[in-house]
């Protein structure tokens, strides 16, 4: 095998290993929050880290797999619309980072856009940041008190 075919060779394994990841991060992802949140927290490291900015009720600073299970089972049960945009994949598989642009709506009264940055370690997602306006999370709680009321998780 030459040089020239070898780096081919290398690139296209490259590129192979991007999109497959970045198709399961969608998937994992659009599970997550359309109410089978358990298939998305396999993904993850039983020490992941997990990150919503914000005052709201949904503002959390969690750690562990189960911690994140409870907080998208709550967010899930509010029925989002939840599209992923883009899905960007940078790494080898001992640092795999992975960017999301992503928009939500729940009902008529709420959208949102934003971005989900993962990072994984061997196919394991080690830490999830999710970046959206939490002005527009917290608008929503004051004109639904009910759904921070419910709130069970990361306080």
């Amino acid at each position: 095998m030459t040089m020239s075919s070898w780096r081919a060779r290398e690139r296209l394994e490259v590129a192979v290993y991007r999109w497959i990841v970045a198709r399961i991060a969608r998937w994992a992802i659009l599970s997550g929050v359309n109410g089978k949140p358990e298939l998305a927290t396999r993904m993850m490291a039983d020490d992941v880290t997990f990150e919503f900015p914000g005052s709201s009720s949904f503002g959390a600073s969690l750690r562990g797999r189960d911690a994140v299970l409870a907080w998208l089972r709550r967010f899930a049960a509010l029925n989002p619309e939840y599209v992923v945009r883009d899905v960007v994949v940078a790494g080898p598989p001992w640092n795999t980072r992975v960017a999301v642009r992503l928009s939500d709506r729940i009902g008529d009264d709420y959208a949102n856009e934003g971005m989900q940055y993962l990072r994984m370690r061997w196919g394991k997602v080690i830490s999830d940041e999710v970046f959206v306006d939490t002005e527009k999370v917290a608008d929503l709680e004051r004109r639904h008190p009910e759904i921070a009321t419910e709130a069970t998780v990361g306080r």
